[in-house]
């Protein structure tokens, strides 16, 4: 046994070796980037350059930001004296804007880190300032350095939560502007062999496209070839011929990296002889070589896989594929469903000309008299069973004395005639009524369809969608849940359209903290302000999702008043927040009062919330409900179902009603009624519940209530708009003590909820 556990020990250590040799790679070749950042932006600085002091005001935590003054000395000292005091001066600035203490809001950071580094570009060089000119200089570049610390200190913020993300603008953006003024810089390290600058940018973009692609080679490079030019110490047709040939060679980069590199200082020496750059030529082919020479030689691993990310993308698209596909395939099992009950139910139903023809071909085929009554007078005969048939189906009885007196003469079997007859018709009400239910129970399991089709759908089009976040994150997510109790957790951090962080973690166990809690770990964790995260359970997994913090926020109040005596209140409400950041409120009123009604509207709330939490499109959720209700039971079962929708992004907000009673909206001075007539959950049919929009902002206010409720429109308008200090609770309870005392004789269940719209 014990054999068998140092074998699994040592297993599970040689696992976790290369993930941990790797981190300690990449945290090695991180703080090398950030003393060489130092190092060289120091040895750079000058009349209109940024220093190492702007970066070392940035406010880069831990032992990067350490790094980075060490760096920025060692240039300093390289400079030589007096050059090197206003260097360590600027650094000295630098570091006692650390003893500020740091804020929780990040443009608050970004504008004291700001003011810092501009500090420490201007002051230690004040003493040099002899013109007007150069005094300007210093102004220009100490706003340049306040620029580079704001944009390197934001990018930072985001590239440590989720990674560098290519298809945000605001990412490029600072990027760019990052990587422009530090090659402003860098330019002007210029030296006899070839010109620093010029030759890190060809790296840099040749580095880049491996990473990201040809996209991600050319902005970056834009922004290089911009700063090069800009500095004055560089030749434009030098630093167009280094860009210009990286660019090109990316054409190669399917034939692997010698042949890349071996493209570039190709692409280069072609652009020298047919751009005609004669003075410096020789540096720019050096430059050429030594940077295609570092390409090669360093690792792909140590310039990042681009695998990972093609396997990411890739594996979101086949699973958009697939479950669009899989839709497909469930819609077409279910038109094939419907068109073969169809075509069944028009060739083998029968109609009551066909009933009269059975009964009359039971009755009378042993019968003496066959040849003579339908060979002579079929008209007669024919005509009489048709018409006892109808006699019947318009609800009344037949008879002996039913039969037409000609008929009645004729006929030997009158008392077989009207027997035969009655047993045809019972036996096709029989059959009518089987195939009734199985008409309905095929409508059920046709909606079941439809709604499954729908949900595989959208999930496709949302895994088609998703974009990512750093692997980083999610761990230091999962390290929060583990400690919080759930065994196995994975967390996945993905990102909105507009750049909103979002949290989905899934785990076993049990969660042992509460919410509030969770979520302040889940904020020092990830870095960013994040809503009360919610926690469900099903099928013995736990998931937790949470969402960046909205621009709007959302004060829920609720009363319910029982009718009459009642202990239970009929009616039944519940609320949250989706992933995305939606504020659902969902109220439900059973049909009646008491128990039965509070079981009917417990049930149409817990679903409608269960299945809307899961990510389900509200069409399906509403089927799945309506079904559900229709098959719980076999007496008749309903309920209301009112769900109200606020985006506390956009304040985009959508009331769906099924069967449920008026809404109310106070919007400034408007006072606006969601009224929208539709059946309720459960009376059968396909449902389509109608939806009203509206927009709400800070000060606005929701009422949702039941038809319990009678309320005076000009009173609650007057009401809302009174101004106080009173929480959304205390509303709904004064609205709905109103509404009990307006009743007028009429008792029922009264569920008022109130939402009040903030920041």
């Amino acid at each position: 046994m014990a054999e068998k556990t140092a074998v699994r020990r040592l297993a599970f250590e040689m696992r976790r070796r290369p993930a941990a040799d790797s981190t300690k790679t990449n945290s090695i070749i991180s703080g090398a980037l950030w003393a060489a950042g130092g190092l060289l932006l120091e040895l750079g600085a000058g009349t209109g350059a940024v220093g190492s002091s702007a970066l070392a005001a940035a406010g880069i935590t831990g032992t990067g930001g350490w790094l980075i003054y060490a760096g920025g000395i060692a240039g300093a000292l390289l400079r030589g004296f007096p050059d090197a005091l206003q260097g360590i001066g600027g650094l000295a600035i630098a570091l006692a804007g650390r003893l500020i203490p740091r804020s929780k809001h990040l443009w608050v950071r970004c504008a004291v880190q700001g003011i810092i580094a501009a500090a420490a570009s201007f002051f230690p060089a004040c003493a040099a300032y002899s013109k007007p000119t150069e005094l300007l200089t210093g102004i220009i570049t100490a706003v340049t350095a306040a620029i580079f610390a704001v944009c390197v200190l934001v990018l930072y913020e985001r590239v440590t939560v989720r990674g560098l993300d290519a298809a945000d603008n605001g990412d490029c953006a600072l990027a760019a502007a990052i990587i422009g003024i530090a090659f402003l810089t860098l330019g002007r390290l210029d030296y006899p062999p070839c010109n620093i600058g010029r030759l890190l940018a060809g790296f840099f973009m040749l580095a880049a496209a491996d990473r990201k692609g040809v996209l991600f080679c050319a902005l970056p490079g834009a922004a290089a070839l911009a700063g090069l030019c800009a500095c004055g110490n560089t030749e434009m047709a030098g630093a167009g011929v280094v860009c210009l040939a990286a660019l090109l060679s990316c054409a190669l980069s399917r034939f692997g990296k010698i042949t890349k590199a071996v493209g570039f200082v190709f692409f280069g020496c072609v652009g020298i002889l047919a751009g005609g750059v004669i003075d410096g030529s020789w540096r720019v082919f050096a430059e050429l070589a030594a940077a295609g020479a570092a390409y090669a030689l360093v690792p792909s691993r140590l310039l990042g896989a681009r695998d990972s990310d093609r396997a990411d993308n890739a594996a979101a698209l086949v699973m958009k594929e697939r479950m669009s596909f899989a839709a497909g395939a469930v819609n077409g099992v279910n038109s094939g469903l419907e068109a073969t009950a169809d075509t069944l139910e028009r060739r083998y139903s029968e109609s009551l000309p066909q009933i009269a023809d059975k009964a009359a071909d039971k009755c009378c085929r042993g019968c003496p008299n066959n040849m003579v009554c339908w060979g002579q007078k079929y008209e007669l005969f024919h005509g009489e069973f048709n018409r006892l048939v109808k006699q019947l189906r318009s609800g009344g009885e037949i008879s002996e004395q039913s039969m037409s007196p000609l008929a009645a003469a004729e006929c030997v079997d009158r008392q077989g005639v009207i027997i035969a007859v009655r047993r045809a018709y019972d036996q096709y009400l029989m059959t009518s009524s089987e195939q009734q239910h199985v008409r309905e129970l095929r409508r059920i399991y046709s909606g079941q369809l439809t709604s499954l089709s729908e949900i595989l759908s959208d999930l496709g089009s949302s895994a088609g969608k998703i974009r990512t976040g750093s692997r980083t994150a999610e761990r230091r997510a999962e390290k929060v849940l583990r400690e919080c109790g759930l065994t196995d957790p994975s967390a996945f951090v993905t990102f909105s359209k507009g750049g909103r962080i979002r949290l989905e973690a899934y785990g076993g166990g049990e969660m042992r903290a509460d919410r509030e809690y969770l979520g302040e770990l889940l904020i020092r964790a990830l870095g960013r302000e994040l809503d009360l995260p919610e926690v469900s359970v099903s099928g013995g997994r736990v998931r937790v999702t949470a969402s960046e913090r909205a621009l709007l926020s959302a004060e829920i109040g609720a009363c319910q008043l029982n009718r009459g005596k009642n202990r239970v209140c009929g009616d039944c409400f519940d609320s949250f927040t989706d992933p995305s950041g939606a504020l659902y409120i969902i109220l439900s009123d059973g049909m009646g009062s008491g128990s039965r009604a509070r079981i009917d509207s417990a049930l149409t709330c817990s679903m409608a919330v269960k299945l809307i939490k899961s990510g389900l499109p509200l069409s399906a959720v509403l089927e799945t409900v309506n079904t559900s209700l229709l098959v719980k039971s076999a007496d008749e079962s309903f309920a209301t179902l009112d769900i109200c929708r606020i985006d506390l992004n956009t304040g985009e907000c959508v009331i769906y009603k099924a069967g449920a009673a008026a809404s109310y909206i106070k919007s400034g001075d408007r006072m606006l009624r969601a009224v929208l007539s539709s059946p309720p959950i459960g009376s059968g049919g396909r449902v389509t519940v109608p939806a009203q929009k509206f927009h709400v902002a800070a000060g606005d206010i929701i009422l949702m209530t039941t038809d319990g409720a009678a309320l005076d429109e000009e009173w609650l308008s007057r009401e809302l708009s009174k101004e106080r200090s009173g929480s959304a609770q205390e509303l709904s309870e004064r609205i709905a003590r109103a509404a009990r005392s307006s009743e007028n004789g009429r008792e029922d269940d009264i569920s008022i909820i109130a939402v009040t719209v903030g920041r």
